[in-house]
């Protein structure tokens, strides 16, 4: 298989760390600022739950660029795409549920009697372990909670052979119509929900609960849209590479910076914007703009995001994504036997721990086996009908 060729991505693998680490302080730095930040300064660490949807639009635009041709056409065979992510996603997403499985149950055992939880556990862990835990709103966030979101791309990777295959027609004018109609796609449920409000009257805001709002955050087909808007940009991406009007580095430039700038305007205004729209597709166009403009280059931003120490931090994202939630209960573990009482305190030990853990997954668990599990599904591979491929290394 042959490396697409093109500009570095290495600022969008910087610019996921960036996501990553934005979610985890969303989950565990708001305490911080309680109390003496600025308003905005809390709404943008509050609203951590939104860079998520950047995680999304942003595997669509990788999967297209690694995976669909100028013409629109799926370049791999559909076995070798799914073992390739499986390969890619599964190794840390194992490795986290098992860190996992001691406080989970504790939970659990604590509230229920023994069979009871033995029948709640059993479920959630099955569920859990055949990624499908975000089609269940009550089990989305019973085991590792951050990995509801590697639910929500399984079904994306499910789904994407069969997609770009069908992306020959979109161009010119139909182009555009596909990305704004996707974009109000992923917008009406969000909108729908705030005008209808079907969980009753209350507060919207990321402490809200309700079954519809849980189906609305999680499940994967309201989440699509989010990733087709990525699928697409990659494709268009694609085609500007490989023709002859090359962008100019200064477009990157204006475009990643107006895409940066509206996300944090967003953020900073957080607190005022209803949750729903926040968390699902409202940001889709501004991470749109941000990802796009760092695909051709990105300008200064583009460059502080491939700082070669920021994209190695990127390659461990994934693996600091899905680690904050056990890191987190070894530091409250800790906090039986140190002070750490202030949340400055419990936010600095975690991220000690958390980040060097990640770097370290990434290098010997992550990489590693990836290279195994694809070994171990060649045969399976192998069975799949012959499709030319032309496929990045490591996508």
């Amino acid at each position: 298989m042959s490396q697409k060729t093109g500009a570095s991505l290495d600022a969008l693998t910087g610019l996921r760390f960036l996501a990553a680490l934005h979610v985890v302080l969303f989950h565990f730095g708001t305490p911080c600022l309680t109390g003496w930040a600025p308003e905005w300064m809390v709404h943008t660490v509050a609203s951590g739950y939104a860079s998520v949807g950047v995680f999304f639009l942003l595997s669509g635009f990788v999967l297209a660029y690694n995976y669909v041709d100028a013409e629109g056409r799926m370049q791999a065979p559909s076995r070798s795409f799914w073992s390739a992510r499986l390969a890619r996603v599964y190794p840390v997403f194992l490795l986290t549920f098992l860190l996992s499985a001691a406080p989970t149950m504790g939970r659990s055992l604590a509230v229920n009697s023994l069979p009871v939880a033995t029948a709640k556990l059993g479920t959630a862990a099955f569920t859990t372990l055949a990624l499908l835990q975000a089609w269940v709103p009550k089990l989305a966030l019973y085991w590792n909670p951050p990995a509801w979101s590697v639910s929500v791309e399984a079904f994306f990777y499910g789904v994407f052979p069969s997609l770009g295959r069908r992306l020959e027609g979109f161009r010119g004018a139909r182009m555009k119509v596909a990305l704004a109609g996707v974009w109000a796609l992923g917008l009406a449920p969000p909108v729908l929900y705030v005008l209808f409000r079907p969980d009753g009257p209350g507060p919207l805001d990321a402490a809200s609960e309700g079954f519809w709002l849980a189906v609305l955050k999680f499940n994967p087909l309201l989440r699509l849209p989010e990733f087709l808007l990525g699928v697409l940009l990659g494709l268009v991406f694609v085609r500007e590479r490989k023709g002859a009007d090359a962008a100019t580095p200064r477009s990157g430039a204006v475009m990643a910076g107006a895409g940066a700038a509206l996300l944090l305007v967003c953020f900073a205004l957080g607190g005022r914007i209803p949750y729903p729209l926040m968390h699902n597709a409202l940001l889709a166009p501004a991470s749109a703009l941000l990802v796009y403009g760092l695909a051709r280059g990105g300008g200064p931003l583009g460059a502080v995001l491939a700082r070669p120490w920021l994209v190695h931090l990127g390659g461990a994202s994934y693996a600091l994504y899905l680690l904050q939630y056990p890191i987190s209960e070894l530091v409250h573990w800790l906090e039986t036997r140190v002070d750490l009482s202030s949340p400055w305190r419990f936010l600095a030990v975690l991220l000690a721990l958390l980040v060097p853990a990640s770097l370290a997954v990434h290098r010997w668990v992550e990489t590693p086996w990836r290279s195994r599990v694809k070994r171990g599904l060649q045969p399976w591979v192998d069975g799949g009908a012959p499709v030319p491929a032309r496929v990045a290394p490591g996508a």
